[in-house]
């Protein structure tokens, strides 16, 4: 993988090999200033060269693709998984605020505390965070590498035809197909792009195949369209396999991708929209397939590039502030006190590096994997090395 190198001035300049930055250390020509990602600072003046590099980001409400492209190498590609605990954690505060405020003597009422002017344009929790989470990984590599243009791949859902397919109004009057082709959209990116039949050898084109025909009364709702590759696809109207109906997801997911793409365009006005059929035909016209990090490498204008190693990147909560958990029914818990190693931090155990997992008996003992084996040691016989904090490269 690439090391991310800075000049002595602060600014971002073409990413060097392993080797280049353990000669530049070694020497004493650059320094460390920082592990996670691993960048260094040139302690000496440089000449300054740089490529034009594209950011491609797959924009998503579950993981986000990233690749950085120049003109003959890609030099970064990464799927960053998003967090969807938030909702969760909320309703969690809520229940310990309640309980808190509950054993107060008096308490003054507080209803609609919030002025207008605060709830107006105020998003909820939930998306507020997928959508700084989006910046902060665009702003990070902007200032890690001399990046000259963003491209984003947004996607733009009409709720209006996904809850009412029969909708009619001047803007479906351009033939049949003009709605449907939102809705098949909809569907690829609600199945995740992958063949809903459950069964091997799937082929890599998709289809959205109705459950119930059209000949038979069925419409382009979602309700009754699922995501089958060609070969399934095929076989199924062979009458050589039968389909079953399930529960399909609900709709949440792209009304936040409509919000995440409207934000994002409104606080990039830089950057460019783009659009997945456009990847799609990219993708089959260079035999790419289809991941979150092959979409952004074609959204960065990528063909034939060399490419990178795919890295890992998770967000991890800063602080666990809930650490008293005593409700009516339930005994309390054990934590009393924020632990030193946090999960995700590493630490060093017998002279080896690993990645801590979480406290264990009131934070006497530290749970860490080895590869897929867990280990848990005394936390005296441990060392921390480096807490990770926000965003994890792995």
């Amino acid at each position: 993988m690439k090391i991310f190198v800075i000049n002595k001035h602060g600014e971002a300049l073409m990413p060097c090999s392993p080797r280049k930055a353990k000669i530049l250390l070694r020497d004493g020509k650059a320094k460390v200033i920082k592990r996670n990602p691993f960048t260094i600072q040139l302690k000496y003046g440089s000449s300054g060269y740089k490529q034009a590099l594209t950011l491609g980001v797959d924009t998503g409400h579950t993981e986000i693709g990233l690749s950085v492209v120049a003109e003959t190498i890609e030099v970064f590609s990464a799927v960053a998984t998003m967090r969807n605990d938030i909702s969760k954690k909320m309703t969690t505060r809520k229940m310990y605020r309640r309980q808190k405020r509950n054993k107060l003597r008096y308490r003054k009422p507080r209803f609609l505390n919030r002025s207008a002017s605060t709830r107006k344009g105020r998003l909820p929790p939930s998306v507020h965070w997928k959508v700084e989470a989006h910046l902060k990984l665009i702003n990070q590599l902007k200032a890690l590498l001399p990046i000259t243009k963003v491209v984003l791949e947004t996607a733009s859902f009409d709720m209006a035809k996904m809850k009412n397919p029969d909708i009619t109004n001047e803007q479906y009057q351009e033939g049949v197909q003009y709605g449907f082709e939102n809705v098949k959209a909809y569907v690829l990116a609600r199945d995740d792009y992958k063949c809903q039949s459950g069964l091997k050898g799937c082929s890599d084109k998709l289809h959205v195949h109705h459950m119930i025909f059209k000949s038979k009364g069925g419409s382009d709702a979602p309700s009754n369209l699922k995501t089958l590759c060609e070969k399934h696809h095929n076989s199924l109207h062979a009458g050589k396999w039968s389909l079953t109906s399930g529960k399909h997801k609900s709709l949440k997911s792209a009304t936040t991708m409509n919000v995440i793409r409207s934000y994002l365009l409104r606080l990039l006005p830089e950057a460019i929209e783009t659009f997945g059929y456009m990847t799609k035909a990219n993708r089959y016209y260079f035999g790419i397939e289809k991941s979150h990090s092959n979409d952004a490498f074609v959204i960065a204008g990528g063909s034939t590039q060399k490419r990178e190693t795919e890295q890992s990147i998770k967000f991890k909560r800063k602080n666990n502030r809930s650490l008293q958990k005593n409700r009516n029914g339930y005994a309390p818990a054990i934590r009393r006190q924020r632990y030193k190693i946090q999960p995700q931090d590493i630490i060093e155990w017998r002279g080896a590096r690993y990645v801590a997992k979480g406290m264990q008996n009131k934070g006497a003992y530290l749970a860490f994997m080895d590869g897929t084996k867990r280990i848990v040691e005394n936390i005296k016989t441990i060392k921390l090395v480096f807490q990770n904090k926000g965003i994890v490269y792995a």
